[in-house]
């Protein structure tokens, strides 16, 4: 069965109150009865979507395993706009433990998986609530600021002139939103992102909060660092990573799988950030046996 409303999520000392559009899968209609899987958006600024395409459908996918919980964040997607100052990680993380609340999961069945700045968030929040999920599966991710400067680095050895030109936007948090801007940055940095993607090919569906996105490259990203906290993780973690994955650098899989007790660590040949659409079998297969 499948279901969607808006829900709300309460004011909290640092931030008011807002509401977020929420959608979800279950076998018997009620979420909890079985492993709930949350999948936490990237971006900053994503929407839900890129985890439930026509192809390559993770929530499909791993509805056989447990049921699904998909949300668009806070001023993102079909969610309530309010100013990106609200949609800083600290807040990210919190809004998740909310989500968690308003639907009643019991921790010993919530699945928290995140990918890409997802992975981030879903990483904090195993770290601020360590005892209120059960599993949680990073895709990409970082441990700490530090992954911009390894992108930037891997991005001078790796990229075309064009790439390095755009990714001016990305690093400086200066995008416009404009349609053309959105089209050519896709078009031109998907190949590094998608080891498969070949031009002329549809990118990634993606809906995004540019205001969010520049928010958080041009201010939290820069500062955040879970090095020292990552002993707090205290559930089973599967960790996948790209083997040449240009963002999220190797390093930082290494970090967060040494930081975590009880962590697997695979890292995927002939792959870069969006792994699954690299290797989707591989992924479907490791991401259902830890399930």
């Amino acid at each position: 069965m499948k279901d969607s409303k808006m829900i709300p999520l309460p004011a909290r000392s640092n931030l008011p109150s807002s509401s977020i559009y929420t959608t979800w899968h279950t076998k018997t209609g009620h979420l909890g009865e079985r492993d709930v899987l949350l999948f936490i958006p990237g971006g900053p600024g994503n929407d839900h979507a890129v985890y439930d395409p026509p192809d390559h459908s993770m929530a499909k996918v791993f509805f056989q395993k447990a049921d699904v919980l998909l949300f668009d964040p806070r001023s993102c997607g079909k969610s309530e706009k309010t100013s990106p100052e609200y949609s800083h990680l600290d807040h990210y993380i919190d809004d998740i433990e909310a989500i968690r609340l308003h639907f009643k999961i019991p921790s010993q069945k919530l699945v928290v998986l995140g990918q890409s700045y997802g992975s981030i968030a879903a990483l904090g929040y195993a770290i601020r609530y360590p005892n209120h999920l059960k599993k949680l599966i990073l895709v990409g991710g970082a441990a700490s600021y530090e992954f911009l400067q390894e992108a930037q680095e891997n991005l001078q050895r790796i990229g075309t002139t064009k790439q390095k030109e755009l990714a001016q936007k990305l690093w400086t948090g200066t995008f416009t939103g404009e349609a053309q801007e959105n089209d050519e940055f896709f078009q031109v940095m998907t190949p590094l992102y998608q080891n498969t993607f070949k031009p002329g090919m549809p990118t990634p569906p993606l809906s995004y909060n540019v205001d969010v996105l520049n928010f958080g490259f041009a201010g939290f990203l820069k500062k955040f660092d879970f090095r020292p906290l990552l002993k707090n993780v205290k559930c089973e973690t599967l960790i996948l990573w790209g083997e040449d994955d240009w963002i999220s650098d190797k390093n930082q899989a290494k970090t967060i799988h040494e930081g975590i007790p009880e962590s697997i660590l695979k890292v995927y040949p002939d792959c870069s950030h969006l792994l699954w659409l690299d290797n989707w079998e591989t992924f479907v297969a490791d991401v259902s046996t830890f399930l």
